[in-house]
């Protein structure tokens, strides 16, 4: 085809008229060009900048938080490259994060002054500390928390109300951008080609900051359009992979492009040589295999999703060296992204005059703001997620890392709506109370925990709850601190319900008389619990069969006289009294009692009775000879009916302090109470089923007082709506007899019947135990981790219980002293009796007068 010149020149006659007007103002021409594309640039970058302004007041900083994941198991688990599968989940988190981009209305107007979806993801180190950050606008928090949840199931996520302080006055500030070096077809080296996972260089660096020394890393994307940058890098790609020239690129407005496709348009295509046994084709390539997988990661970019990344970095010191000298560190340590085909990163100021910089820096930094007065990068999810990813302590063993106190589970979807409040479950941002129905408490309730870990704490405040409501409790403490706070939470309209036994009140003792029994059927289970009581003491061993059946004939002798009573001081005399016996012995009707003491006692020898008194006497005597524990045991008429209590709803607050009685008087007077409580909850049998009232006992390191009574509590007491809390520190505590020797019938009593069981921090012999308890959920590095006040706990919810889930306790810190002391008042003036008739008393039935 020839071109008919005649048609061209008549074809671009009227152009050349304007030809001498070109010729005389094409200066001006250039100016207006140059000028207006430049105005309109900036004036772009100025409206953007205050868009950013405006919207900064809509930023949510969470803070990321995972556990860690360093037990045997895991350990066992692990290998070098498993950190790369790790990294690839971050790089998933990316990839779903771009899609917010059309999630905002403004991005329907294709603008690059709208188009405002930064997510700014930040280290930064304080106190030799180092946490995660996100910080977003609030129109995308639900999003993006749901989007890391999903792929960190483990993180915890928490709102954090005030923005840390990074750039802090009166210290020196070093700070930089940083960018890649060659266009952004060339990638970065990616945790793909690592031997170590990136996160160790960098947390490294941050590693060596002083108490006083701040560092951060901050990194924002914005998701960018794929077609033309991912087509460019293809098409950059394939160039290189075939040895061909890459375009020539003039970053000129207007005149650039244009200059460029002539001088692309002239430049040949060099040397041509085909593949062996081809006439045609591309050329035959032959070059190096690290060249060559270079240039494929090219390729491999090309298929991602790309952003556009400001990355800042920021150090904080005492001295202006010292801040120089971290953020050289972390230039260095962004060197392990260097690929020498490829790209890498290179730090920059925005200014060179730190003044200036500096608040430059201040003002970007805290408003989250993308490079809008600095070069940005554009990276695709796999070079982000190199830069940034969660940690994970298999891989990323550095000390400054701040895990997650301990690993959060997710409460069951079933939790009860109604019922006293036992804790909270937070979890992913989600706050739950963790209640129990009544109903769901009569299966019992079992917690351990080391000393000052929220037992008490826990304890108190369901204590509380059940007061406020009117419910009947029975709280025995063996500490008093825990009835002290309770008794400071107690409403006004309930002062008349509460009965506070404390044994360390000496002028004003209650009576609590263990063999106070009326029926032959009382009786006989006073006897038996008594003897419990002493077996747990002393030790079956100590206290033998012939002793209990010579303890337990004289109980049930003691317990025939109505109009006397028995208490358990008259125990020794009636071995040691002739006429004391025989007066007793009179008024005996059992004939079985009878004939012991006519026919087996009066047979027994001298020698033998001489031996044995001395041994009753050795073994009541500390109980006895005690004036605080004797003026209460030896009491007949208790100063309150138990079974009263359970009836009417009061509330028994019993204060064992070891510290102000002992432990022995205080165990001894545990074990009654707990089997006095039990005696009348097995009493309810006389009452219609729906008129008995729910009553609680609550016991503080109950393997004190844990008999073979705790057993049957466990397993008949739910009928008689009798629920049981019981605490304690470590599972040994239920196995050791007085005698040192185990017997697991406790242990496996409580494990075999409870329905709700939650600890929180114990030791690694009890962690091992109740690993089998959350299996497969938690391990035994999970147990022992949990942080103070706060519990895994296994829910009975509708008489089925739950997997086991994290809980925080709740403390009500509401105090009332006066209210207190008024109580205190008001019970020992009403149940409490003068010493000096007790005295009386007391020396009448020791025979003293």
């Amino acid at each position: 085809m020839k071109l008919d010149l005649v048609k061209i020149k008549a074809a671009i006659a009227p152009y050349l008229a304007y030809l001498p007007y070109v010729q005389k103002y094409w200066l001006q021409a250039i100016i207006v060009v140059f000028g207006g594309y430049y105005a309109l640039k900036y004036l772009f970058k100025f409206i953007r900048l205050v868009y950013l302004h405006i919207i900064a007041h809509n930023l949510v900083l969470l803070k990321v938080s995972l556990p860690r994941t360093d037990s045997k198991l895991d350990s066992e688990q692990r290998t070098e490259k498993d950190f790369k599968e790790k990294v690839a989940i971050m790089a998933q988190l990316y990839r779903a994060l771009y899609e917010i981009r059309e999630l905002n209305l403004w991005n329907l107007i294709k603008t690059k002054i709208w188009q405002a979806d930064n997510i700014s993801f930040e280290m930064f180190v304080e106190k030799q500390q180092l946490n995660f950050y996100i910080v977003l606008n609030k129109y995308y928090q639900n999003i993006v928390e749901k989007q890391v949840t999903t792929f960190y199931k483990d993180a915890d996520i928490k709102i954090e109300k005030k923005p840390y302080d990074l750039f802090e006055k009166h210290k020196s500030i070093k700070a930089y951008y940083m960018y890649t070096r060659k266009p952004y077809w060339f990638p970065i080296n990616s945790y793909k080609a690592l031997e170590q996972d990136p996160l160790n260089e960098l947390a490294n660096v941050l590693s060596r900051l002083g108490p006083t020394e701040k560092a951060g890393i901050q990194m924002i994307i914005n998701p960018v359009k794929n077609n033309k940058w991912s087509r460019t890098t293809e098409k950059v790609g394939t160039m290189l992979f075939k040895n061909q020239k890459l375009p020539v690129h003039i970053p000129i407005p207007i005149l650039g492009p244009i200059l460029a496709f002539f001088i692309n348009a002239s430049r040949g295509s060099g040397g041509k040589t085909n593949a062996p046994g081809a006439s045609s084709g591309d050329s035959y390539i032959r070059m190096l295999q690290p060249k060559e997988e270079a240039f494929k990661k090219i390729g491999e970019k090309a298929g991602q999703v790309g952003f556009d990344v400001s990355i800042r970095i920021v150090g904080v010191a005492d001295d202006s060296a010292k801040a120089t000298e971290i953020t050289n560190n972390l230039s260095v340590g962004f060197s392990i992204f260097q690929d020498e085909f490829l790209n890498s990163f290179q730090n920059r100021r925005i200014i060179p005059i730190d003044f200036i910089n500096n608040r430059l820096m201040k003002y970007f930094y805290n408003r989250r703001m993308p490079g809008i007065m600095h070069k940005t990068s554009l990276l695709a999810q796999d070079e982000l997620a190199s830069v940034i990813h969660f940690p994970d302590s298999r891989y990323n063993p550095i000390s400054i890392i701040k895990w997650l106190e301990y690993k959060v589970l997710p409460p069951p979807v079933e939790l009860p709506s109604e019922g006293i409040i036992i804790g909270k479950s937070v979890y992913q941002g989600v706050e739950k109370m963790v209640r129990m129905l009544p109903d769901d408490r009569t299966r019992h309730t079992y917690i351990i925990g080391k000393s000052g870990t929220g037992k008490s704490v826990l304890l108190s405040n369901m204590a509380r709850q059940d007061i406020v409501s009117g419910a009947g409790i029975c709280l025995v403490d063996p500490h008093g601190d825990l009835v002290e706070d309770t008794l400071q939470g107690v409403p006004k309209e309930r002062a008349q319900d509460v009965i506070i036994f404390d044994p360390s009140d000496t002028q004003r003792p209650m009576g609590l008389n263990l063999l106070e029994a009326k029926t032959v059927e009382e009786r006989d289970r006073a006897s038996l619990d008594a003897m419990e009581i002493f077996i747990k003491i002393f030790g079956d061993e100590i206290f033998g069969p012939r002793i209990q059946h010579y303890f337990r004939n004289a109980c049930l002798t003691l317990m025939e006289d109505e109009e006397e009573g028995a208490t358990l001081i008259d125990v020794p005399r009636i071995f040691v009294d002739e006429a004391f016996l025989k007066y007793k012995l009179s008024k005996v009707t059992n004939s079985v009692v009878r004939s012991f003491w006519e026919h087996e006692y009066a047979s027994t020898g001298d020698r033998e009775k001489q031996e044995m008194i001395p041994y009753f006497s050795a073994k009541f005597g500390p109980f006895i000879t005690n004036t605080t524990i004797r003026n209460i045991i030896g009491q007949a008429k208790s100063a309150f009916n138990i079974r009263e209590i359970m009836d009417n709803q009061k509330v028994l607050l019993v204060n064992l302090s070891k510290g102000k009685i002992g432990d022995l008087n205080a165990q001894l007077l545990g074990l009654i109470f707990v089997n006095k409580i039990n005696m009348a909850a097995m009493g309810r049998q006389d009452m219609e089923k729906e008129k008995r009232k729910d009553f609680y006992l609550y016991v503080d390191e109950f393997q004190n007082f844990a008999t073979d009574t705790f057993a049957s509590i466990l397993s008949e007491a739910r009928k008689y709506r009798l629920s049981l809390i019981m605490a304690h520190q470590y599972i040994a505590q239920l196995t050791k007899t007085p005698s040192g020797h185990d017997d697991t019938r406790v242990r496996d009593a409580v494990f075999g019947n409870v329905g709700t069981m939650m600890s929180f921090k114990v030791g690694a012999e009890d962690a091992e135990y109740l690993a089998k308890e959350y299996a497969p959920i938690l391990s035994e590095q999970d147990i022992i981790g949990i942080a103070n006040y706060k519990a895994y706990i296994k829910l009975n919810i509708h008489n089925t219980t739950s997997r086991a889930f994290s809980m925080e306790t709740i403390w009500d810190p509401a105090k009332n002293t006066k209210i207190a002391d008024i109580l205190k008042k008001y019970s020992r003036m009403k149940y409490g009796r003068k010493k000096l008739f007790v005295d009386q008393e007391i020396e009448a039935r020791l025979g003293i007068n």
